[in-house]
C-alpha cells in the first residue's frame, strides 16, 4: 500500500511539472500589441506605464499612431520575433465609430477593404517607401499641421505569421464609467443640482457621430445607476463632441452647441465639465478654452493616468485570448 501511494504521489508531482510547464510556455507563447494615438513624450509614456503589468505574462509592444502601417509592422514583428504565435491586439482608442479602427482591423487582415476614408500616413514615410520598394515620388500625399500626409496607392494588409486577435476600442465599458465618475466626483458637491457635460472629441461623418454619442449616453446611464446606488445621481449628464476636425461649419456649430449647454444649465444649477479623452496633450484644454468666459468646474483630468486602464487591457487581453481558443 506504501508502495502504491508513492507511486501515486509521484505521478501526481509528475503531471503538476508538467502542467505548470505547459502554463508557462503557454503564457510565453502569447504577446500583446498595444495601439494607441500618441502624442508627447509624456502621453507615450502613460501608456507605457499603464502596459508594463502585462509583461509578467506575455510579451509586450506599443504601436503609436493613428492606423499607421510601418509602426504596426514593427510591433508585430518584434514580438513574433520573439517566439510569439498568438497575439492579442488590444485598441487604446475612445470609440470604434472611426476610420482608425477600421484601418486597424484592414491592416491586421479582420476586414475586407479600408475604409471609405482610409487614413493616411502621418510618420514614418520614407521607412513606408523603403519597405515596399517606392522609388517614385508619388503624389498622394501633402503638408499640414507640422504633419506630412501621405496615402499609399494600394495599402495591403501587414504580413503575419502569428495568430491575431483584434480587440474593441474602449468605447463605453465599465471601467471608462467608473473612471469617469471618479473624475466628476472630484468637482462634485450637491450631485442633484449638478449638471455634467461629458465631452469627447468626435469624428468628422454625421453617422459615426451619432454612434459616439449613443455609446456616451451609456457611460452616462452607467454613471448614474452607480450613483443611484450609492446614494444621489446627478441632475443629468449630457455627453457632447467638439469635432475638431470636421469641417469649419460642424466645428463652429459644435463649439456653438457646447457653450449654449454650459449657459442654459448654468442658469438652474452647477455645471462640471469633463473630458472624455485617452490622456492629456492638449486637446482636451481646448474643450476649456471654447467655454472661455461661462462659469463651470473643470480639471481637465483625462482617463490616464489610472490603473483602471491597465485593467481594461488585461480584461481586453483575456476575452481576446479566449476568443481565439
Amino acid at each position: 500500500m506504501k508502495l502504491q501511494t508513492r507511486n501515486l504521489t509521484h505521478i501526481l508531482t509528475s503531471l503538476l511539472l508538467v502542467l505548470c510547464a505547459v502554463s508557462t510556455t503557454a503564457a510565453q507563447d502569447t504577446g500583446v500589441l498595444i495601439l494607441a494615438h500618441g502624442g508627447s513624450e509624456e502621453w507615450n509614456d502613460l501608456i507605457h506605464e499603464a502596459a508594463e503589468p502585462l509583461k509578467a505574462n506575455h510579451k509586450v509592444e506599443v504601436a503609436f499612431g493613428m492606423a499607421n502601417y510601418v509602426s504596426m509592422h514593427h510591433g508585430l514583428k518584434a514580438l513574433e520575433e520573439q517566439g510569439v504565435s498568438k497575439i492579442a491586439v488590444v485598441q487604446l482608442f475612445i470609440s470604434s465609430y472611426s476610420p482608425i479602427i477600421e484601418q486597424n482591423a484592414y491592416l491586421l487582415g479582420k476586414r475586407d477593404s479600408l475604409p471609405e476614408t482610409p487614413m493616411p500616413l502621418m510618420h514614418h514615410v520614407d521607412e513606408y517607401k523603403e519597405m515596399m520598394g517606392i522609388e517614385e515620388e508619388e503624389t498622394a500625399g501633402h503638408h499640414g499641421g507640422g504633419h506630412r500626409f501621405y496615402m499609399p496607392k494600394n495599402l495591403q494588409p501587414i504580413p503575419l505569421e502569428a495568430e491575431v486577435v483584434l480587440t474593441p476600442a474602449l468605447d463605453d465599458h465599465p471601467v471608462v464609467a467608473e473612471i469617469l465618475n471618479k473624475r466628476i466626483q472630484e468637482l462634485s458637491s450637491d450631485p442633484a443640482n449638478e449638471t455634467v457635460l461629458m465631452v469627447a472629441h468626435g469624428p468628422n461623418s454625421e453617422e459615426n457621430n451619432k454612434k459616439w454619442i449613443d455609446t456616451m449616453e451609456s457611460l452616462s446611464q452607467k454613471i448614474q445607476s452607480t450613483q443611484a446606488d450609492n446614494g444621489t445621481p446627478y441632475k443629468q449628464i449630457f455627453a457632447l463632441t467638439v469635432r475638431d476636425d470636421a469641417p469649419e461649419p460642424v466645428f463652429e456649430q459644435a463649439k456653438a452647441n457646447l457653450r449654449t449647454l454650459v449657459r442654459q444649465a448654468g442658469q438652474n444649477g452647477e455645471v462640471i465639465v469633463v473630458p472624455l479623452f485617452l490622456s492629456s496633450g492638449g486637446r482636451e484644454q481646448a474643450v476649456a478654452q471654447r467655454l472661455e468666459g461661462l462659469d463651470f468646474e473643470w480639471s481637465g483630468k483625462t482617463l490616464l493616468p489610472d490603473p483602471l486602464i491597465t485593467d481594461f487591457i488585461q480584461k481586453s487581453v483575456k476575452a481576446g485570448f479566449a476568443e481565439m481558443n
